[in-house]
């Protein structure tokens, strides 16, 4: 039986046995936001999710009878939040099974991730989590523990199209293109909330380390006369997982179209772009890394780029498209400067 409290429930860590388990629980767990997603893994879902940002660790909740309840990881960086450079955690892969949905669980799920955060961290650390909006539960077991939002960003899904003739070499990162990329990078969001600064050290290192036999980190720039004018880092996600629709909004389920950013297929396959940036005056170079993003897709059928829409990157991204995924991101034990741009981290 299980209680309103979710006393019953054990949370422990997982390991990389819980691969097959914590794909079976996503699967059966729709998250309840405007567009309902199910991932579906190609690769372990453990290995997958621990491996695909620094310093990962899972929580597991499991009922008294070991059945899998509930799931959420954690991810430590440091980020510069209310002007400052702080240790982070963000808690992100939360599911809870819809059968113990509305006891209590996903709160103790992000509970447990906070106090790990200041266990490994300190009390200086920071929590934060993104969340899309129209997910009524998630908000409010964030309500649980957030002193405020930090604002909102878009997740924008764009399709696969040719890229037209560019001023622009857009390649990946070359060891002598790191150095650059980093300062670059760090220049344009000096002042963005929750930005996590490179250095070419640990993006290099980034870079090399994958979930999966194959690399799934890429690091993009864009280049004219032996200058490197812009940059992005991106992952591909379609090589371990997909997100398979399960509903949208009245409205869109009612058009005669699906919406731009939704395949025919109803299933994202992602290449993900963040931390989108360009020179001075060169806005045009970050438009040319996201058309070069979209002319070779490889495997997947929507290059997905991550950005505050209000901040001067947007000129940049093409839009705005319909169907696009709205997130606010709670936080805990930071005040944020709302005037800030905000760097979204996935």
């Amino acid at each position: 039986m299980v209680t309103s409290d979710a006393g019953p429930f054990t949370i422990r860590v997982a390991t990389e046995d819980d691969g097959d388990a914590v794909a079976a629980l996503f699967e059966e767990s729709p998250d309840e936001g405007a567009i309902s997603f199910t991932p579906r893994f190609t690769a372990d879902a453990y290995a997958f999710y621990a491996g695909l940002r620094p310093e990962t660790t899972g929580f597991l909740a499991e009922a008294p009878d070991g059945r899998l309840a509930g799931v959420g990881f954690v991810s430590l960086t440091d980020a510069r939040v209310g002007g400052r450079l702080r240790p982070t955690g963000l808690l992100n892969a939360l599911a809870v099974h819809p059968d113990y949905r509305g006891r209590g669980l996903g709160k103790r799920l992000a509970r447990r991730r906070i106090a790990f955060v200041r266990e490994r961290l300190g009390e200086d650390a920071v929590a934060f989590a993104n969340i899309q909006n129209g997910n009524d539960p998630s908000r409010a077991v964030a309500a649980s523990w957030a002193d405020g939002f930090a604002g909102s960003f878009r997740m924008q899904p764009l399709a696969p199209a040719s890229a037209a003739g560019s001023d622009y070499d857009v390649h990946d990162v070359r060891d002598g293109e790191l150095a650059a990329a980093v300062d670059g990078s760090n220049a344009f969001y000096a002042d963005a909330e929750l930005y996590r600064p490179y250095d070419a050290d640990g993006l290099g290192t980034r870079l090399a380390t994958s979930p999966l036999s194959e690399p799934v980190h890429r690091y993009l720039v864009a280049t004219a006369d032996g200058e490197v004018h812009a940059g992005a880092f991106l992952t591909e996600a379609h090589r371990g997982m997909a997100l398979a629709v399960e509903s949208l909004p009245p409205e869109l389920e009612a058009a005669d179209e699906l919406p731009a950013a939704i395949p025919e297929s109803r299933e994202l396959r992602m290449r993900m772009i963040a931390d989108l940036w360009h020179a001075p005056g060169r806005a045009d170079a970050a438009a040319a890394i996201v058309a070069g993003a979209r002319a070779e897709p490889g495997g997947a059928n929507r290059v997905v780029v991550n950005y505050d829409p209000d901040a001067p990157i947007a000129d940049a991204v093409p839009g705005p498209v319909e169907g696009a995924m709205e997130l606010s991101v709670p936080v805990v034990d930071a005040e944020v400067d709302p005037e800030a741009p905000l760097a979204p981290v996935f």
